[in-house]
């Protein structure tokens, strides 16, 4: 099997995640200011910490995702066993855009069920919990209190 590229992606760059890069922060609306004509302009001196360490779902050499679900195809970012709860490995799953394509979406819905994995996938600024009866009441109960979710 050939390594997975990034290609043209640069959904993880493009502020659909949270993250905070040399002192700028990063999110819906404001993406990487680093990131320029699907390049990025510090890559051979890019932080350890989101950047380097960070592991694209649909690039990992063991992912479960088909092609067509590169988060610039699929407008979803996959993060796979993003946090562990009692124990159980969750997946997190970030749209690109406002909403994730159907076609992924159910995708996604069927794995964490076939796979019997929990899943938070954040779709319309909102969080969506799939799995367990437990995981899902703690998760409306986190979310309801205002409390993030992957905390």
């Amino acid at each position: 099997m050939t390594a997975r590229r990034c290609g043209e992606c640069t959904a993880c760059c493009d502020g659909w995640l949270k993250i905070r890069i040399r002192d700028h922060d990063v999110y819906p609306g404001r993406p990487c200011p680093f990131s320029s004509a699907a390049k990025c302009s510090i890559y051979a001196e890019r932080p350890v910490d989101p950047c380097r360490n960070f592991v694209c779902g649909w690039l990992a050499p063991t992912s479960p995702l088909p092609d067509w679900m590169r988060p610039d195809r699929s407008d979803l970012i996959f993060l796979p066993a993003s946090f562990v709860w009692r124990t159980i490995p969750v997946d997190v799953a970030v749209a690109v855009g406002a909403r994730p394509k159907a076609k992924a979406r159910a995708w996604l819905e069927a794995f964490s069920r076939d796979m019997r994995r929990p899943l938070l996938l954040q779709s319309d600024g909102e969080w969506h919990a799939y799995g367990p009866p437990q995981f899902l009441r703690e998760m409306v109960e986190r979310i309801s209190s205002g409390l993030d979710p992957l905390r």
